[in-house]
């Protein structure tokens, strides 16, 4: 879907987008068919079926997705075990106590 899908001015029953809707019209009406909703259900409608129409076919970016290697970190030692003078660690810690 592109940034400026008509989701909302896009009639959910028939597909005629209005020209202007706006942003205070909470009530969707349809000269074309009739249509009468809440602008919100109408545009849920329209993206609903556009995701169901498999449409979108590539990510936000437009390139593919490749997963990063995820980082392991060793396992968290015990509490109070001095890790090498990181901020707020058991180390500075007894330093900042004497």
């Amino acid at each position: 879907m592109g940034r400026w899908y008509p989701s909302t001015k896009k009639c959910s029953g028939c597909g005629t987008v209005k020209a202007k809707l706006a942003l205070a019209e909470r009530i969707y009406r349809c000269d074309a068919c009739g249509l009468v909703m809440d602008r919100d259900v109408n545009a849920a409608r329209n993206l609903l079926c556009l995701a169901a129409s498999g449409a979108e076919r590539r990510n936000a970016g437009g390139g593919t997705v490749r997963p990063r290697r995820a980082r392991h970190d060793p396992p968290n030692p015990e509490p109070g075990t001095p890790h090498g003078g990181k901020p707020g660690t058991a180390a500075r810690q007894q330093a900042a106590a004497a």
